[in-house]
């Protein structure tokens, strides 16, 4: 069943015990930034009761920005797991969106930080498109001087989204999600739900969203998912690919996103004087703040 029709701005953090902690901390970082109401749904995959408990403990962070947890059912994720031992099934759960709520979305990944209100991306003319990302970084820079035809993942990329030029494969850490009109295409609708179909696609469902939004997507500035904060890079990457339209927009960064297997708390420290390395540290002063306010939330 959806939630109704929200006039405000929605949010949606999806977790299960693995990275419930890191989740919470983007989600503190979400309450202290959002300056309207609005909602954030946080959905949880197999949480205990006591898990549960500990997200309550961020509501009076910001009382306009409502928290509120659902717990994703065993038929809902039947089927559903991540493309490898690093990422749970807890990831599909992002599929699900349209299914569940109403109106814009805004689905974040758990292993961001939050440097600015993303509240402002709801007013996005998204042109007619049911789905706002960004560039997949490491894609991108395959891109800049032709993608390599004998690398069997640009091979991949290829096939799955039907077309030579992968340059606009994005990155699903950060979705604005129209589910109006993802909807108003019912076999649209029924293959961005379809999580057994995005488990068995190669790299999970970013790859699956890929496959099914080809040519359908509106592509954001780098700022609303910075890899690891090399928010110039990227625009690099995309400017010699053919920029579109909001692409380069010089926004600061909104959201900082650190994907792949070394984490910025669990990681090795970086070379201070490189960008990934100074994410690194920012994250960590961060950390440390919602620490000390949230000694259970330790991660």
């Amino acid at each position: 069943m959806r939630a109704s029709q929200s006039n405000h701005p929605q949010f949606v953090l999806v977790t299960d015990s693995g990275l419930l902690r890191p989740t919470l901390f983007t989600a503190w970082g979400l309450m202290q930034h959002v300056k309207g109401d609005g909602l954030l749904h946080i959905w949880g995959d197999g949480l205990s009761p006591a898990e549960v408990a500990l997200i309550a403990q961020l509501q009076p962070v910001n009382p306009r920005l409502r928290l509120e947890f659902s717990a994703l059912s065993k038929a809902e994720m039947a089927g559903a797991k991540g493309p490898d031992a690093r990422i749970s099934g807890a990831s599909m759960g992002r599929l699900l969106i349209p299914k569940k709520l109403d109106g814009r979305v805004l689905y974040i990944d758990g292993d961001t930080r939050i440097t600015a209100d993303p509240s402002q991306i709801f007013d996005l003319d998204m042109q007619g498109k049911p789905l706002a990302a960004v560039r997949d970084y490491v894609v991108s820079k395959w891109c800049r001087n032709g993608a390599p035809p004998d690398k069997p993942r640009v091979r991949e990329l290829r096939q799955l989204m039907g077309q030579e030029d992968i340059s606009h494969y994005f990155n699903s850490g950060v979705l604005l999600i129209d589910t109006s009109a993802v909807r108003a295409t019912p076999a649209l609708f029924d293959a961005m739900t379809d999580v057994i179909r995005a488990s068995a696609s190669p790299w999970g469902d970013q790859d699956h969203l890929n496959s099914i939004f080809t040519g359908n997507v509106r592509l954001l500035d780098p700022a609303w998912n910075s890899s690891w904060s090399r928010t110039r890079e990227q625009r690099a990457f995309i400017r010699s690919s053919g920029a579109l339209d909001n692409e380069l927009t010089g926004l600061s960064d909104v959201i900082v996103h650190f994907h792949g297997s070394n984490k910025p708390w669990l990681g090795p420290r970086y070379d201070f004087w490189s960008r990934r390395g100074r994410a690194v540290m920012a994250y960590r002063r961060v950390q440390k703040r919602f620490q000390r306010a949230f000694p259970l939330l330790r991660f």
